[in-house]
């Protein structure tokens, strides 16, 4: 005789209850409270976004950003426009804020919170999109800051502009050397050494002006250490920044082959040479033209082309034949 046993819940050990497999497990938030609704969740929060910098620890209790701090930093402001200069806005920033100081709060403290005031337009919509705290010294902000607006990619390209510099058609030695400096200052992390710059300055030149060069230096420039040729470059271009200058070339001076006539005072001196003996030249074609001359005919001050009797002959001698024509009906008289 076989005997059923009917087993209920309530003889079933303590536990968790069955899954549901007829739609998701319940869900519970860390501290034990009932997830949010949809209508919760849709509500406005007033504890706003937050600031992207970190509180930063002052031991100071009356802390407070002046009004000329603020001022100072407003003036040179970075607007994250393509062309501004990254590098260039941080080392103006850290000019202008050397100066500032305030009892029991650090340089880092006071950087991060004046930092944000020397943005505006796209970058300060930018510095408002970082997370929330997540920049916690002004390394931090720095890095960022580059990694935004000074990438990987405009570094290989401004490479790129200082390996591959060539001087322009009718630029001076003065505005070449400006150019090669600045594309060099706009990349710190060039990785370039000081031979290597001077080198590729000086191939990169037209042969005139490695000439030039080569004269100024006494032949040497190639022979000097590369601190005394940068030396050597400054100073020709320092004392000789009007050579050549596109603003005062005419287009007479675009005709004539490059800096050396205007830089050569032997050049100049033959110019000016040419220029005196071609006036005397025609003075003197001047001068033969106006001479007396005395006429064959006459022994009149003109020549005989121009003589006054031989004029009246010709009148006289046309007069006589027309009147022939006109006296003699259809046949002619001789």
């Amino acid at each position: 005789m076989k005997h059923s046993i009917l087993i209920t819940w309530d003889h079933l050990p303590a536990g968790p209850p069955p899954p549901n497999n007829n739609g998701p497990p319940p869900m519970v938030r860390p501290n034990g409270q009932a997830p949010r609704s949809m209508e919760e969740l849709c509500q406005p929060s007033i504890d706003g976004r937050g600031r992207p910098i970190a509180p930063i620890p002052i031991q100071a209790t009356d802390f407070g950003l002046r009004h000329h701090m603020i001022q100072q930093v407003q003036n040179s402001q970075f607007h994250g426009l393509p062309g501004n200069d990254a590098n260039r806005h941080i080392d103006k920033f850290l000019e202008i804020t050397q100066h500032m100081k305030q009892n029991r709060v650090s340089d880092d403290a006071l950087h991060l919170s004046l930092f944000p005031y020397s943005l505006t337009h796209h970058a300060i919509a930018w510095y408002d999109r970082l997370p929330r705290n997540s920049i916690h010294s002004f390394d931090d902000m720095m890095r960022k800051f580059l990694s935004k607006y000074f990438p990987p990619s405009m570094v290989t390209k401004l490479r790129n502009e200082i390996t591959k510099f060539e001087q322009k058609p009718h630029e001076s030695l003065f505005e070449a050397w400006e150019r090669y400096k600045l594309s060099i200052d706009r990349c710190p992390n060039h990785n370039m050494l000081l031979v290597t710059q001077i080198d590729t300055f000086y191939n990169g030149l037209t042969l005139s002006h490695q000439d030039t060069i080569n004269a100024a230096a006494g032949e040497t420039f190639m022979q000097k250490t590369p601190e005394e040729c940068y030396e050597s470059i400054e100073n020709m271009t320092a004392h000789h920044n009007h050579w050549d200058t596109s603003a005062a070339r005419d287009k007479t001076s675009r005709n004539i082959s490059s800096t050396t006539t205007i830089e050569s005072p032997e050049v100049i001196r033959q110019l000016e040479m040419m220029n005196k003996n071609f006036v005397e030249m025609m003075r003197q074609i001047q001068m033969v033209k106006t001479v007396d001359t005395k006429c064959e005919t006459c022994g009149g001050p003109h020549s005989f082309t121009e003589c006054p009797a031989i004029g009246d002959y010709t009148q006289e001698a046309a007069y006589a034949t027309t009147g022939n024509y006109n006296s003699g009906g259809n046949s002619y008289q001789p």
